[in-house]
């Protein structure tokens, strides 16, 4: 017995120090008048040399984002509202430039080049106003948070919790804030 127990303590520990290794994402929630949650996030410290790497060889970057607007409760959190968003790019070995693309909830929202390697990193890890839709009303002075979960494609290395029903993000982030009326 005790020798599972240690070795499910050293597995906790190695999960927790490659979250910590994997950096934050930085959450900023604000919630306009009519109720309508908007949230801007900066995973700039996703942005790796592995990551840099791949992409020089031609190869496609995917950061995959998951926003989610949740209510705490004494169970399970109630999610309110989510979107995904995915920010990829590519590098043309030939021309010496990128392309780089961003989708919404599936749907194509913006395509374009870009020369810079600086521009494809903001374009990968910054995002402003992204708009969540509650599915209901949110309450006067009430607990809310806004989370945002990375998934990075091609994956580095090889991740044993991937396996596992929603997979292991490569990082992620949390804000809470009181609706205020």
């Amino acid at each position: 017995m005790k020798p599972l127990v240690a070795t499910s303590i050293v597995a906790m520990l190695a999960t927790v120090a490659l979250a910590a290794a994997a950096g934050q994402i930085k959450v900023n929630p604000f919630v306009n008048s009519d109720g309508r949650v908007l949230a801007s996030f900066i995973a700039a410290d996703t942005w790796t040399i592995e990551t840099r790497e791949i992409l020089q060889f031609g190869q496609p970057v995917t950061f995959d984002y998951y926003v989610e607007l949740r209510r705490p409760a004494m169970l399970w959190d109630k999610t309110l509202a989510q979107t995904n968003v995915k920010a990829e790019a590519k590098f043309d070995t030939l021309t010496g430039k990128y392309t780089v693309s961003r989708q919404r909830d599936g749907r194509m929202v913006k395509s374009e080049k870009r020369e810079v390697e600086g521009d494809v990193r903001e374009w990968l890890t910054v995002f402003d106003s992204i708009e969540l839709e509650p599915t209901q009303p949110l309450k006067a002075n009430t607990d809310y948070y806004v989370q945002v979960r990375l998934f990075k494609y091609p994956r580095p290395n090889v991740n044993l919790l991937a396996i596992l029903p929603g997979g292991s993000e490569d990082s992620s982030g949390r804000t809470s804030f009181i609706y205020v009326r």
